[in-house]
């Protein structure tokens, strides 16, 4: 007599296994889902250190310039230099960086909600209300008895 095995050991998965495989299924779905998200998210964060980055070195190199600074007109003409640099480096940054926010913005993080969500409608039908029948006024006068 030979036993029957079961389907989970027939298709070599094992229940937990296929548990597993359908939670990082939907883990990947998820990824997916946001992905637009994430990446203008980690483009922001890149630009910023990277901005950072800039003008930490530019405020360290400040000794070595003003080392070299030999007359008051050359002193002027450094701090001249630093500054134009850092409104240039705050001016591109922040185009940078509102480009790569513009990329996770309204328009993408609709893109992500299912097509059934954003077409769902709420049908509530009220009845309409039958308008009050004319009822004839009541005569104010008082009838004799």
């Amino acid at each position: 007599m030979v036993a029957h095995a079961p389907n989970s050991q027939v298709n070599g998965k094992s229940p937990t296994q296929s548990a597993f495989q359908f939670y990082f299924g939907g883990l990947d779905a998820f990824g997916h889902a946001y992905d637009p998200l994430l990446k203008g998210v980690a483009r922001t964060q890149l630009e910023m250190l990277g901005f950072l980055n800039r003008r930490a070195q530019a405020y360290m190199q400040i000794p070595a310039r003003v080392a070299q600074c030999r007359t008051p007109q050359d002193l002027f003409n450094a701090q001249v230099q630093f500054w134009q640099a850092a409104y240039q480096d705050y001016t591109e940054s922040a185009g940078r960086v509102t480009n790569a926010m513009a990329a996770c913005s309204l328009p993408n993080l609709a893109a992500m909600v299912s097509e059934d969500v954003r077409n769902a409608r709420d049908y509530i039908a009220f009845p309409d209300t039958p308008e009050p029948a004319a009822t004839p006024s009541r005569s104010r006068e008082r009838k004799a008895a």
